[in-house]
């Protein structure tokens, strides 16, 4: 019988640290043997806390309280005194423990070497209730007794929870030193496990820098090393990197199915990120019913309770949302039993270490909040990570910029933004994908949304266009992607889709499957630009050369800082044209001008009525053009005239007679414009911004028009496209040309890189709510949007013959993501591409046309208005 001496009290903690499925199995030896009461003691206590790792609360406390007891018997105070904080534990874990815990505590204070475990666990006690400053204190009280104690075995797991503690107390620095340690000795020990839960703060304390990559990684390498039931608090930390990365829907598919139990720190975070979804979906109910339920179950002074009163501040100030188009929309009752939300945001102390305008602690002079700006902060509370670190609820420059905003100063709001750039740290991750562009920047983008309501309320055109302009304007790092598993998931995905157009519908859940994975599994470290992703999420560019002063003209080749769009460049470059950008800051729909050289905003009807005639008319466009010989002509002539006089009438001052170059807002992405009475037969070039134009417009004057490269590819499976593109052949003798089962996605790959003109006609993929897998049907399956990315080059002019692909859907950064779109942000001048089903019946000979045209030195847009806009078709770019 082993000497009860020799027995390592300590032993748990180290086999639990390293693999808690291996401890099981060493306890089941040791219980095997029929020790002594002392090994016999440790191998229960061992035990029990594997099934605490597993899951196994209940069996965990049974098991705990008869280590403890079978230590008693046998006189075995230190050993009892070790089993009832290892209990204490586990109390902690369920929240708080209560009169059990703190006579636990007590029990197992009494004897020196539990000190330090029992302060460790009431510091995690405290961190579960949302005390952190107080979990500080039991941590920074177990590291002075450690600091006396010759073992040092307590080290790693104490650190990793201090850290967590010191990142949601505000502390960055002392956090990553503290998280960093504990995963070097972590590693040097061989604690597997614990190694993955310091892995997995480390990637929380990302989140709150803005590197959202980096927290993603972390993630992943975490999840290989903790037991499963750690793995939900995986799930609900890459959810809240997600929602910080402004991927709403993303977060949320990542949160179905986790129902943690009991009062805990899961079940708390849960709920939490559960209301910030409902929050983004502009929700107002369900997310005051989550953050009702968050504030029922913890103490008011937690930082639990504050974030749900933040979320019931803003969930108050956000407007309830539109109804669908065509559907009435009728008073919502308030669910009963959830609170009324406090009419202030919360102060000092919750997620906010600048208090927002009009907020507590607000300096009294200061400018009073606005509405706008009280919504920019309502709205960014959704995008906020969990805890007071950076990007707060609005981070100081925001703050900074709103108060300038409020008092009418737009110049120096912009000056706050781009001052965060002033330390040479970019202020968000400089991505190459252009889905994740798109999503970032929340929190600019509510602010420029603030500035463009407040410039539009003082009646300044000027400045709420540039404030619309610094709010559509993504910016990428140079390159492309070469990622080898996200080149594998994209065929994998194309894979899917080629069994399930032949027909397998079994291919129908792994297209659901694989989809539901790619825009998360984007944040890969490979594809963010050295050095970035330290700042909160924001503006990435800064200029290299200086920026000319408002008013003044920059050359064809000069860069404007982020923020500084030049309205008198835009003037110049337009000519005879004129600039039309449709704008909603904060639901309220703007039409803004510029024509020649003035620069007018004119107030539109309501978004609902707006919205319900564009849908209308969308709607009945799609009918006509999928029915040969209908009789739709007459209603769709109607509606046409209603949807222009809703947009087009209250233009005071625009000419009828120039050409047209628009940026459409979300309520207007998708319109056939060609079918408007006023724009038949008139020149419309689409864009994202006006910035974008200015782009697209230098890269097609670099392009030499007389000796194109030219590509020309069909999908097999449409006649009338093989066709089409035999009789470009003719025009065209020198242009690589795939047909057949030559049209694979490789191929086409391989040449689209050195074409200035491409002409693809196929089967159009739109899949609902993922526009970057919008894309062409070839032989071998679709070519996506997403395999753009994967390019070095795009064509100077792409015309894409396929039903609906031009249809683009609306970022929460308000820009239009789409294969045409994408085509543009890759380095295209100009797409050509349909929004409406494309007839095979005079589509090939009006492709003839407008190729004929071109070659004659028409413009695109002019050959688009005279041979293809009356079916759909859209110029999209330099026009």
């Amino acid at each position: 019988m082993a000497d009860p001496q020799h027995v390592d009290v300590h032993l748990p903690i180290t086999l639990i640290a390293r693999d808690p499925e291996k401890a099981r199995r060493r306890a089941e030896e040791m219980l095997a043997d029929t020790p002594d009461p002392g090994t016999r003691s440790v191998a229960l206590r061992i035990m029990g806390m594997a099934q605490r790792e597993s899951g196994e609360t209940a069996r965990a406390h049974r098991t705990l309280r008869q280590a403890a007891a079978v230590a008693v018997r046998a006189g075995l105070d230190e050993a009892a005194a070790h089993a009832r904080a290892s209990r204490l534990g586990l109390l902690a874990l369920r929240g708080d423990g209560g009169i059990a815990g703190a006579t636990l505590g007590r029990m197992a204070a009494g004897t020196p070497s539990t000190r330090v475990p029992t302060l460790v666990h009431q510091g995690v006690a405290a961190a579960q209730r949302g005390r952190f400053g107080m979990a500080i204190t039991r941590f920074d009280a177990a590291l002075a007794e450690l600091g006396r104690a010759a073992d040092t075995r307590m080290l790693p797991g104490l650190l990793t929870n201090r850290g967590l503690a010191l990142m949601y107390s505000g502390c960055p620095a002392a956090a990553a030193e503290d998280l960093g340690r504990a995963l070097e000795l972590a590693e040097g020990q061989s604690l597997d496990c614990l190694r993955g839960v310091a892995l997995q703060n480390l990637g929380c304390l990302a989140t709150r820098r803005g590197d959202i990559a980096t927290a993603v990684a972390r993630f992943r390498a975490a999840a290989g090393l903790v037991p499963e039931r750690r793995r939900v608090g995986l799930r609900l930390d890459h959810a809240d990197a997600l929602l910080a990365a402004g991927m709403f829907g993303e977060a949320r598919r990542l949160l179905l199915g986790i129902c943690p139990e009991g009062v805990s720190a899961d079940e708390i975070t849960t709920r939490l990120l559960r209301a910030k979804v409902h929050l983004s979906r502009d929700e107002r109910d369900a997310a005051r019913d989550q953050a009702s339920r968050v504030r029922a179950r913890c103490a008011p002074d937690s930082l639990w309770a504050r974030l749900a009163d933040q979320v019931m501040w803003s969930a108050l100030r956000i407007p309830r949302p539109r109804p669908h188009p065509g559907r009435p929309e009728g008073p919502r009752p308030r669910p009963a039993g959830i609170p009324r939300p406090r009419p202030a945001p919360p102060g000092s102390g919750t997620r906010t270490t600048t208090p927002p305008p009009g907020g507590p602690g607000t300096r009294a002079t200061a400018a009073p909040p606005s509405a706008g700006t009280a919504l920019a902060i309502a709205r960014c509370v959704s995008s906020a990570p969990l805890g007071p670190l950076s990007p707060e609820v609005l981070a100081p420059r925001h703050t900074s910029a709103l108060r300038a905003i409020a008092a009418g100063d737009h110049a120096r709001a912009r000056r706050e933004l781009l001052r965060a750039t002033e330390d040479g740290r970019p202020v968000a991750p400089a991505v190459r994908h252009l889905e994740l562009l798109a999503h970032q920047r929340t929190h600019e983008r509510e602010v420029a949304a603030a500035g463009a309501r407040g410039a539009l309320g003082e009646q300044d055109a000027t400045a709420a266009l540039e404030w619309v302009e610094y709010g559509r304007t993504l910016f990428s790092a140079p390159g492309r992607c070469r990622d080898p598993a996200w080149r594998g998931m994209l065929d994998r995905c194309r894979a899917a889709f080629a069994r399930l157009r032949a027909g397998d519908d079994e291919a129908s859940a792994e297209v659901r499957r694989i989809a539901s994975l790619l825009g998360p599994a984007q944040w890969h470290s490979g594809c963010v630009a050295a050095g970035a992703g330290s700042g909160a999420l924001g503006i990435v560019d800064r200029p290299s050369t200086p920026t000319p002063a408002r008013g003044g003209a920059s050359g064809p080749g000069a860069s404007a800082a982020p923020g500084t769009f030049d309205t008198a460049e835009l003037s110049e470059r337009l000519g005879r044209c004129a600039f039309v950008c449709f704008t909603q800051p904060h639901g309220v729909p703007t039409a803004i001008t510029v024509v020649d050289g003035r620069v007018a905003a004119h107030p539109l009807p309501p978004l609902p009525i707006i919205d319900d005639a564009v849908h209308r008319l969308n709607g009945l466009a799609r009918m006509n053009a999928r029915t040969d010989g209908s009789d739709m002509g007459a209603s769709l002539s109607a509606l046409a005239a209603e949807v222009e006089r809703l947009l087009f009438a209250p233009l005071s001052g625009l000419p009828d007679d120039r050409p047209l170059v628009i940026a459409p807002a979300p309520f207007s992405q998708a319109l056939p414009w060609g079918v408007l009475p006023s724009l038949r037969g008139r020149e419309v070039s689409v864009v994202p911004s006006g910035r974008a134009w200015l782009a697209c417009r230098r890269r097609a004057r670099a392009v030499d028009r007389r000796a194109p490269r030219v590509l020309l590819a069909a999908d097999g499976e449409l006649g009338a496209a093989a066709s089409e593109i035999h009789a470009l052949h003719r025009r065209f003798p020198a242009a690589d040309v795939f047909t057949g089962t030559d049209a694979r996605v490789g191929a086409v790959l391989d040449r689209l890189v050195h074409a200035d003109l491409a002409h693809i006609a196929a089967h159009g993929l739109m899949p609902a709510g993922a526009p970057m897998l919008s894309g062409l049907a070839l032989a071998d399956g679709p070519l996506f949007a997403y395999d753009l990315e994967l390019l070095a080059s795009v064509p100077a002019l792409t015309v894409l013959s396929s039903c609906r692909v031009g249809a683009t859907v609306a970022s929460p950064a308000g820009v239009p993501i789409g294969f045409g779109t994408a085509l543009l942000a890759l380095g295209g001048a100009t797409v050509v591409a349909g929004v409406l089903p494309v007839r095979d019946q005079g589509t090939p000979d009006a492709m003839t046309r407008f190729h004929q045209a071109i070659a004659s030195g028409a413009t695109p847009a002019r050959a688009v208005a005279d041979h293809l806009a009356d079916t759909g078709f859209v110029c999209f770019g330099a026009g």
